[in-house]
């Protein structure tokens, strides 16, 4: 079998699980082959006003959301650069996985996932709607023989990264079953530079240029806790749940962006708060909507505006102190 290098350097970035699948495979990919991938988190603190439409009046959940980190622009200041193909026929893509995983890059595609064996079981395990079993799935595959291909996925209870091969039958028996949506979204990343950083360097200024948030969202998830637990069937389809797993999970690689910054401590210190806060608050949310023991509503209110404050404050010292450096992304020091 042909396998990509560091096949075991391949592991999630993303401890809250909040990124489309195809970014969250992206960053964990890119974060193996470089130590600068948190440079990609400069925008990861977005607009929670953005989260508040997909969420709560688009119904949509978290893994739709178009976040505005992990993007092909940011990769290539990163070094690396995403190859698309579209959508390919199986002749196709079955004569081109060698040649790529020859030159060590992965291939990544969508499929409908109900059509792998181990998609299936994890759904169910973690009580997937039936209605939502066939939609599409990115997958990463890292290596293939003449019988099977080697796809990294998270579909373990820790969302951690593992190889899990899965016979070429699979990928002919899927597609002959359903062609049109076989295969589609081909890519390939191959590493070209080294991370720009004068280019992070602009583009984080201009994202804090234009940053404005009055974080009212916590606010509407409070709000909403008791309508929503008796409103909505599935926990993982409530607006508050899906909010608060891409505020934890935005706030979480933000702080991550942070230590390579010249911020000072005081505002380091304020987004871990913010991002071990915003976590716990998630879980506990998502606790309350499942209908397990947790705490009651009102003390969950208490916490969400008590992180609004935080996030409020903190921001504005983040702009304060980043108008008065004239370096936000300084060389690293030696052997960092």
């Amino acid at each position: 079998m042909i396998k990509l290098s560091g096949l075991d350097l391949i592991r999630t970035r993303d401890p809250n699980n909040h990124l489309h699948c195809r970014k969250t495979q992206l960053l964990a990919y890119v974060g193996g082959r470089t130590r600068w991938s948190d440079l990609l988190m400069y925008a990861a603190l977005g607009s929670t006003s953005a989260v508040h439409r997909h969420c709560y009046l688009r119904g949509e959940d978290r893994w739709a959301f178009d976040t505005p980190y992990v993007n092909d622009d940011d990769l290539r200041l990163l070094g690396f650069e995403v190859l698309s193909a579209g959508t390919v026929d199986l002749a196709r893509f079955e004569s081109g996985v060698s040649a790529f995983l020859a030159a060590d890059q992965p291939v990544l595609f969508y499929a409908p996932r109900h059509h792998f064996p181990y998609w299936v079981e994890f759904m169910r395990r973690v009580g997937t709607l039936p209605e939502e079993y066939h939609l599409l799935h990115s997958f990463l595959l890292c290596g293939a023989s003449d019988t099977h291909v080697l796809l990294v996925d998270n579909v373990g209870d820790d969302h951690e990264y593992a190889p899990l091969a899965v016979s070429w039958d699979v990928l002919r028996e899927g597609c002959a079953r359903e062609p049109a949506r076989w295969f589609t979204g081909c890519a390939t990343v191959r590493q070209t530079s080294e991370p720009d950083r004068d280019g992070f360097e602009a583009a984080y200024r201009a994202f804090l240029g234009r940053f404005r948030d009055g974080f009212e969202l916590y606010d509407v998830v409070g709000d909403n806790l008791v309508v929503e637990r008796a409103s909505v069937t599935t926990a993982y389809r409530a607006p508050g749940v899906n909010s608060m797993a891409l505020l934890a999970g935005s706030r979480t690689l933000f702080h991550r962006f942070l230590a390579h910054t010249a911020h000072g401590e005081q505002v380091r210190s304020a987004y871990a708060r913010i991002a071990q806060l915003a976590t716990v608050l998630s879980d506990r949310v998502t606790a309350f909507q499942s209908g397990l023991p947790a705490l009651p509503a009102d003390r969950i209110r208490r916490g969400l505006a008590r992180l609004r404050q935080l996030e409020q404050q903190a921001a504005r010292h983040l702009i304060a102190e980043a108008d008065g450096l004239p370096q936000l992304l300084p060389a690293p020091a030696r052997g960092r």
